[in-house]
C-alpha cells in the first residue's frame, strides 16, 4: 500500500525554544537555534486532505508533503520508534481517521526531526542520543531510508531452558549480573536446588518470574530480614483503630470516611527510572500509583495526588555532577514536565508538589501519592474462583519496563545507567484515563471479583498474586502486543504502562465487555483461574512457565542482615546572631532563597490543582498564590460538609544528624500540620515512604531504629500506619566514588 507523509512546523515553537535553552545550559553554548519538524507517516489508500483537521492546526502550524528544513542550516537528526514497536499515538490517529470518514488508513507512525543550527553532525547525534530518545524502543531514522510497510515487524526467540545445576557460586553470580537478574546468591541456589528436585531445567520465563518476584522491590527482603514490616503492622493492629478498613493488605490503605465511603492512600517511588530517564520515570510514577488506587478493593476512584522529588542541587556546576549521573537540573525540569504530561490529562488534582535537594541524591527520590474514594461495600476484594476469566484491560504490551523490579532493587552505577534503559516505561495517560472512568461502572455492575494493576513483574506478578490461592492458566498468544519481537518471558514480565488485570465472573463477561467498549477501553481474555495452584503459561504451543504457587510465593530465602551502631560524630553548630539591620537582611535572604523555602510555584502552576471541583484549600497561598501551603484540603462528597486534609513531611537533612529522631519528627510534623488546620488527630491515618542506601550493618541499624521509633510513636498517639513503601537501593557508584542518599522518611 502507498505510504504518505505530512511534515509540520510550528510558527512559534515553545518546545523548540525550551530545548534550545536546555542544551545551552548543558554545555552546547554554540548551538544557535533548534528547529523541530514533526512528521506523520500514513499507510493506506487515503485522501490526505480528509485527515488534515486531525493532523494540523492551521492557527499555529504549517504543513507540506515535503520537509520544510533546509539541509545547509545544520545537521538533522530524525527520531522514530523501532520497526517492531507501535507508536503510542497510532491508535488515536486510526480512531480519528475513522471518525473523519477516512477508512482507508491502515497504519500510522510519527517521527520528529531536530535541526541543530551551529553544531556539527557528531555533536548533534551525541546530544540527541543523550537527551532526546530511548534507544530501547526508539532509533535514529537515517536519511533516504525507504520502507515498504509501516506495520510492526519482528521475530521473537523461542522459549529456552536455563540450567543452573552445574554452575559454581561465582558462575551463578556472573550469570545473574549478565542477565540483569541482580539476585543474591541464596536465591540462585534455591532455584538451583528446585531444578534438581523437579528433574528439569527451568525455562527462561520461570527464572525471570522467580527473580523479579523475590526482588527487594517486590518481596521487601530487607524489611523482612530486619522484621520491620511485621513491626509496623503489629503497631497498627495494636491500635485497632475503628476507622481502619484495610492496612498493608491491598494495593493501598483504606480508612472509613462518611456516609458509607472509604478514603484510600498509597505512595509509590520510581527512583531508578527517574534517575536515568526522568521524564518517563516520573510520568509513569504517577501512572503506577494511580493504578494502585484503581486496584484497591474492587476499584477506587482517584481524587488527588502528589509529586515529591529529591535531587542534588539543580544549580550545581556541570563538572561537579558525578560521572554517569544526570545533571539534577535535567532531572528536576524533566520531572516537572513528566508530572504535567501525566496528571493533567488524567483529570486528578495535584495536592502537594514538593521539591527538595540534598548532596546525597545522586540517585534521586521520585515519590508520588494517590488518594482515592470508594464505597465501603466495595472496599474489600473477593478471591478469584476457578473458571473466572483473567481479563487484561488497557494498553498493549511492549519491551519498555522489562527488569524494572530487579534493576530498581539494585544500586545504581554508570553501567546500570547505560544497561537498564529498558527498565523505564513509556506512559500514555489517555489510555489510563479511559479505564479510570470505566472501572467504577464495572465495579458497580458486579463485574469485578478482584482487580490489580500491572506494575513490577507485569502479567506474571499480577496474575500470580491474584491467583496465589487458586492457580491461573495464561494464554500469552492472546496478549495484545505493541512490539512483535517480544519473547514469552518478556510478555510475562513487561512493565508496559496503563494495564490492569480483572478477575471477571464468567456470567458477567459480556456485560464487562460492553462497559469497556462504551469507554473505548481495549481488553483481552488472557486466561482463566484454576484450582491447580500453579502459574501456567502457554505461548505458540510451548509451555513457557509451570510453577507451583507455594514455591513462587513461599520459597524466597531471606538472608540475615547484621546490624552495627554507626559512629556518628556530630559537632556543635554555632550560628552567629546578626547584630545590624544589614546582617539581619542578609540572614533573611539566605533563608528565603534556600531551595526548600523558595517559591516553587513555577513548577506547581503547571499542574491542575482544582480539577474535579473538590479543592477546598490548594497547595499554594499568600500573595499571588505563589508560596507553598502546608496542606491540601479536599471535599470529596459534593454537597456534604466533609473534608479530607492531606499533609506531607519531608526533610532529608534531619537524617544526617539523627535518623531515629528524624523519623519521629516527620510523623509529628505531618500530624501537626493537619491539627493546625482543624483536623482531629483521632481521625487520621499515616502512609510512610522510606528511602535508604543499599543495606549495610550501619544502615540496617539506623533503619531499624527509624521504624521502631515511628511504630512506638503511632501507638503512643493512636494514629495508625495503613500503607507504605520502602526502597533500600539509594546508592550511586561512579569511578570508585560512592554516594549514598540520606536516610529518608
Amino acid at each position: 500500500m502507498p505510504i504518505h507523509s505530512v511534515y509540520t512546523l510550528s510558527k512559534d515553537d515553545a518546545e523548540a525554544r525550551s530545548w534550545l535553552g536546555f542544551f545551552r545550559r548543558h554545555g552546547y553554548t554554540h548551538l544557535q537555534n533548534l528547529i523541530i519538524e514533526r512528521v506523520y507517516w500514513l499507510e493506506g489508500d487515503i485522501q490526505i486532505e480528509k485527515l488534515m483537521p486531525l493532523l494540523v492546526n492551521p492557527l499555529y502550524q504549517v504543513s507540506s508533503e515535503r520537509t520544510g528544513l533546509e539541509d545547509g542550516q545544520g545537521p538533522i537528526v530524525e527520531i522514530a520508534y523501532r520497526t517492531a514497536v507501535t507508536d503510542p499515538e497510532t491508535s488515536s490517529i486510526l480512531a480519528g481517521a475513522r471518525a473523519l470518514g477516512e477508512n482507508g488508513l491502515v497504519f500510522a507512525r510519527l517521527s520528529r526531526r531536530y535541526q541543530f543550527v551551529g553544531l556539527d553532525e557528531g555533536e548533534a547525534r551525541k546530544a540527541a542520543a543523550r537527551f532526546l530518545y530511548n534507544r530501547v524502543v526508539e532509533r535514529v531514522r537515517e536519511p533516504g531510508e525507504v520502507v515498504t510497510s509501516l506495520r510492526p515487524t519482528g521475530t521473537p526467540d523461542p522459549v529456552t531452558s536455563v540450567s543452573l545445576i552445574n554452575l559454581s557460586d561465582d558462575e551463578l553470580q556472573a550469570l545473574s549480573q549478565a542477565r540483569s537478574w541482580y539476585a543474591p546468591l541464596s536465591q540462585l541456589k534455591t532455584i538451583q536446588e528446585h531444578e534438581r528436585r523437579q528433574g528439569r531445567p527451568h525455562t527462561d520465563a520461570e527464572i525471570e518470574i522467580l527473580v523479579q518476584s523475590w526482588s527487594d522491590h517486590c518481596c521487601h527482603t530487607t524489611w523482612k530480614s530486619l522484621g520491620l514490616l511485621k513491626r509496623l503492622m503489629a503497631a497498627t493492629e495494636k491500635i485497632h483503630h475503628p476507622l481502619v478498613v484495610s492496612a498493608f493488605k491491598d494495593n493501598a490503605g483504606g480508612m472509613e470516611f462518611y456516609d458509607g465511603w472509604v478514603i484510600t492512600i498509597k505512595g509509590e517511588t520510581h527512583n531508578f527510572p527517574s534517575s536515568i530517564a526522568p521524564f518517563g520515570g516520573v510520568a509513569t510514577k504517577h501512572g503506577g500509583v494511580i493504578r494502585d488506587t484503581l486496584g484497591f478493593g474492587k476499584g477506587a476512584y482517584p481524587i488527588g495526588g502528589t509529586t515529591v522529588m529529591g535531587t542534588m542541587d539543580p544549580r550545581m556546576n556541570d563538572e561537579d555532577v558525578p560521572a554517569g549521573a544526570l545533571h539534577p537540573q535535567l532531572i528536576l525540569t524533566e520531572s516537572i514536565r513528566g508530572t504535567a504530561y501525566y496528571t493533567n490529562p488524567m483529570g486528578i488534582p495535584m495536592m502537594q508538589p514538593l521539591y527538595r535537594c540534598h548532596p546525597g541524591y545522586a540517585k534521586c527520590l521520585a515519590l508520588g501519592h494517590s488518594i482515592g474514594l470508594i464505597p465501603r461495600k466495595h472496599a474489600l476484594k473477593d478471591p478469584p474462583r476457578p473458571s473466572d476469566i483473567a481479563l487484561l484491560i488497557g494498553g498493549e504490551t511492549g519491551r519498555d519496563g522489562i527488569h524494572g523490579a530487579t534493576a530498581s532493587s539494585a544500586g545504581m552505577s554508570v553501567e546500570t545507567l547505560e544497561k537498564e534503559s529498558a527498565a523505564v516505561q513509556i506512559g500514555h495517560p489517555i489510555t489510563e484515563r479511559r479505564f479510570c472512568s470505566a472501572i467504577p461502572f464495572l465495579r458497580d455492575a458486579g463485574c469485578i471479583r478482584a482487580i490489580t494493576d500491572l506494575g513490577a513483574g507485569g502479567i506474571s506478578c499480577a496474575a500470580g498474586e491474584m491467583g496465589s490461592d487458586t492457580g491461573v492458566a495464561l494464554d500469552l498468544d492472546a496478549v495484545p502486543l505493541k512490539d512483535q519481537s517480544l519473547t514469552a518471558w518478556e510478555i510475562l514480565l513487561s512493565e508496559s504502562q496503563e494495564r490492569m488485570l480483572v478477575a471477571v465472573p464468567p456470567e458477567k463477561l459480556d456485560e464487562a465487555k460492553a462497559i469497556l467498549a462504551r469507554f473505548e477501553v481495549d481488553y483481552a481474555e488472557i486466561g482463566r483461574y484454576t484450582d491447580r495452584r500453579r502459574l501456567e503459561a502457554l505461548w505458540r504451543g510451548q509451555k513457557a512457565a509451570d510453577l507451583e504457587m507455594d514455591f513462587l510465593w513461599g520459597a524466597c530465602p531471606i538472608d540475615s542482615i547484621a546490624q552495627t551502631k554507626p559512629d556518628r560524630r556530630l559537632r556543635r553548630l554555632d550560628v552567629p546572631e546578626p547584630n545590624t539591620a544589614e546582617e539581619w537582611g542578609d540572614a533573611a535572604r539566605r533563608v528565603l532563597t534556600h531551595f526548600h523555602a523558595a517559591d516553587q510555584s513555577a513548577a506547581g502552576s503547571r499542574f491542575d490543582t482544582t480539577v474535579q471541583g473538590r479543592t477546598a484549600a490548594g497547595p499554594y497561598g499568600g500573595k499571588d498564590h505563589r508560596m507553598p501551603a502546608s496542606l491540601y484540603i479536599s471535599a470529596p462528597l459534593r454537597g456534604k460538609p466533609y473534608g479530607v486534609v492531606f499533609t506531607v513531611a519531608f526533610n532529608p537533612f534531619y537524617g544526617d544528624l539523627d535518623p531515629e529522631q528524624m523519623a519521629r519528627l516527620m510523623v509529628i510534623e505531618a500530624i501537626t500540620k493537619a491539627v493546625v488546620a482543624g483536623a482531629d488527630y483521632r481521625e487520621m491515618a499515616l502512609c510512610d515512604n522510606f528511602y535508604t542506601p543499599r543495606v549495610s550493618p550501619q544502615v540496617a541499624w539506623d533503619l531499624t531504629r527509624m521504624v521502631e521509633a515511628i511504630a512506638d510513636l503511632s501507638v503512643e498517639i493512636g494514629v495508625p500506619f495503613i500503607s507504605g513503601k520502602d526502597s533500600s537501593s539509594g546508592t550511586f557508584s561512579s569511578g570508585g566514588r560512592t554516594i549514598e542518599v540520606p536516610l529518608t522518611l
